[in-house]
């Protein structure tokens, strides 16, 4: 049997949520590196290394794969921004819907009775996420961008309450959450500064494996220094 002792370092895993423009971009940005896989288009007035707009879900795991065979690594960080358009274009190919097919939905498709969400779920957890595991163990930090809207969701003793969450749906949200190592979520206080929520509170959900509390404002904050904090 083998076993494994003490702390494996690893490259960083970790989703920023927000609503629009509040800095998801321009944070991601300044992680070590980085490579944008671009799905909204929105990065044309950023200084950064992108690729042009993904249209279809192949486009997107070509690039993966050429980053992958890559025989020197250029970046060191590849940000998909967003994971929310990301998941679109998942739901469109599991439920057929293209230009010419636009009354389809995932619930009708693939035989009805919400077969099309166990194949949106199936995709998720057999094609993109062991993807994304292959590149990280290869050395690529991934860093998940999300839009933010508020949700019903059960907190830890069975209550009902609303949280603020990343704009995905929740089965796959759950799946990204559990599998990134950190969730931050950002967003502007009282005062107009913005904010790194880097835990769970009841407005908010966020989480970190780096003994993190509270929130930290961000201009008092290098991201990739946060990313590699240590437990006291």
């Amino acid at each position: 049997m083998e076993v494994i002792k003490g702390k494996t370092l690893t490259a960083p895993k970790v989703m920023i949520y927000g609503l629009a423009g509040v800095g998801k971009s321009t944070l991601a940005s300044k992680m070590s590196r980085p490579i944008f896989l671009d799905f909204e288009g929105g990065l044309n007035y950023f200084d950064v290394a992108r690729t042009p707009q993904i249209q279809k879900l192949e486009e997107f795991y070509e690039d993966l794969a050429e980053l992958y065979r890559a025989k020197e690594r250029e970046y060191d960080t590849i940000v998909i921004d967003s994971a929310d358009w990301l998941v679109r274009k998942v739901v469109e190919q599991a439920a057929g819907i293209d230009k010419y097919n636009l009354t389809e939905t995932l619930n009708r498709s693939n035989g009805g009775y919400g077969n099309g969400k166990q194949v949106l779920e199936n995709h998720i957890r057999t094609m993109l996420l062991p993807m994304l595991v292959t590149l990280n163990k290869k050395g690529y930090g991934i860093c998940l961008i999300a839009h933010a809207e508020r949700k019903d969701m059960m907190d830890a003793d069975g209550v009902d309450i609303q949280r603020i969450s990343p704009k995905i749906d929740t089965n796959t949200m759950n799946v990204f959450v559990e599998w990134c190592d950190n969730v931050f979520y950002l967003k502007r206080d009282n005062e107009g500064e913005r904010v790194l929520v880097l835990e769970s509170d009841n407005c908010a959900l966020a989480k970190n494996r780096l003994g993190l509390t509270g929130e930290v404002k961000l201009k008092d904050v290098d991201i990739n220094k946060l990313l590699t904090a240590k437990e006291k």
